[in-house]
């Protein structure tokens, strides 16, 4: 009886977990069934995500001082000593940079002592003009005496004989054409001695323009705000940004040292992958918020889009620069800010649409599973865009219909269309 009574506990506890996985097996068939997702026309809007540096509209570069990228001086780097701090609120001639000025008063050194000797040359040359013309305008008037004694002596001729007379009338002309010489002679040691003398002047006054550059860039290695704004330091052509004991190059024509933006304007710069590119145009809306101002939305409009695509270090691919311009400005906004940016792609109040989990593809065609009559529908389906969670059903389903948000156990064929 024992032995009768154990097996039919032993059978009673099979048959109870029978019944349990039974219960257990119709629970999560009925859990799948109920996964559906009941198709709605309602409110859809389709969004890109791209992070972004907020900056002002408007902004005051600070470029290198000009006369530092003189070719005359050949300063190409200097050390920067000191800076403001990025970000500081700076009033008009307040100091912004301070570079190394022991570059330039070396080379002003060196200037000065070529100053010096061009001087002394040009001194010289005055002294050697006026000696050797002098020299020549007595050797002019020595030669005009003799031309005078050899015209008394042809007058006098007329008493000798006829070959005194011919050898006085030579040595007059001799004496003639010697006077012509001298005086060309005169004229030619005149213009080149000139010439010499005005090269050293203009040496001299190359070399002093030249102190008076270094003297200019002197002054102008402490550079100063333009105008009242944030200071915002920019980066050299390597990319590093301007900073204590970094190197400035003095070509004019690079990038800015510093910006003082206006902030009164704003706008956001971005970057947007080349796949979706396409996607986006000018004037299309844009929400923007901010990691730094919780609760703050400003709406906006892409303004530009970069025509050519560039490499970015923060992208495995070509991106374009995108900038979109702020409806307004906020009290909080810093220049060089980060921005989340949300380019609104397609906006509808009466769009078709299911969660993405819902639709499948399969040789590069989508389709979902609908649920009628009981039965599960494999239908093709045209996809449009899509966010986050949903996305747009061109043609394929309508409103109304039960969409599975998985396969269903059962295998289903494709509904003809």
């Amino acid at each position: 009886m024992a032995i009768q009574r154990k097996h039919i506990i032993i059978s009673a506890f099979v048959l109870v977990l029978i019944i349990v996985a039974a219960v257990l097996t119709t629970s999560t068939s009925s859990e799948k069934a109920e996964k559906y997702f009941v198709v709605e026309k309602g409110k859809f809007e389709a969004t890109l995500k791209c992070k972004g540096e907020i900056n002002g509209l408007v902004s005051t570069p600070i470029n290198v001082p000009k006369i530092l990228g003189d070719r005359d001086l050949r300063l190409w780097e200097i050390k920067i000593l000191n800076l403001a701090q990025d970000g500081k609120y700076v009033k008009k001639g307040d100091f912004i940079i301070q570079l190394d000025a022991s570059t330039i008063m070396s080379g002003m050194r060196e200037e000065q002592q070529n100053f010096e000797k061009e001087e002394s040359e040009l001194k010289n040359a005055k002294i050697d003009s006026a000696v050797t013309l002098t020299e020549l305008r007595e050797d002019i008037k020595n030669a005009k005496l003799d031309l005078e004694y050899n015209k008394i002596d042809l007058e006098q001729s007329i008493y000798e004989s006829a070959a005194y007379q011919r050898k006085a009338q030579m040595t007059y002309e001799k004496a003639e054409n010697n006077i012509a010489k001298k005086q060309r002679d005169y004229r030619l040691e005149q213009n080149k001695l000139k010439m010499k003398v005005g090269r050293s002047a203009e040496n001299v006054e190359r070399s002093q323009k030249k102190i008076d550059k270094f003297q200019e860039a002197m002054r102008a290695a402490r550079i100063t705000a333009p105008e009242d704004g944030i200071v915002i330091f920019g980066k050299s052509w390597d990319g590093q940004k301007y900073s204590k004991d970094g190197m400035l190059s003095t070509w004019s024509f690079g990038p800015p040292i510093a910006t003082l933006p206006d902030m009164s304007k704003v706008i956001s710069e971005t970057y947007v992958k080349e796949i979706d590119i396409s996607k986006i145009n000018v004037g299309d809306e844009v929400k923007v918020s901010f990691d730094a101002l919780e609760g703050v939305e400003i709406k906006g409009k892409i303004n530009t889009i970069a025509r050519v695509g560039e490499d970015h270090k923060d992208f495995d691919m070509k991106v374009f620069k995108v900038v979109i311009h702020l409806n307004e400005t906020h009290e909080g906004l810093k220049p060089a800010m980060s921005s989340n940016n949300e380019i609104i792609l397609a906006q509808s109040d009466d769009a078709l649409f299911v969660p993405l989990k819902a639709v499948f593809k399969e040789n590069n065609s989508y389709f979902i599973y609908l649920k009628k009559d009981g039965n599960s529908i494999k239908q093709q389906v045209e996809t449009g865009l899509e966010n986050e969670e949903f996305v747009l059903i061109e043609t394929g389903i309508k409103q109304g219909d039960v969409v599975l948000l998985e396969p269903p156990l059962e295998k289903v064929e494709l509904a003809q269309r």
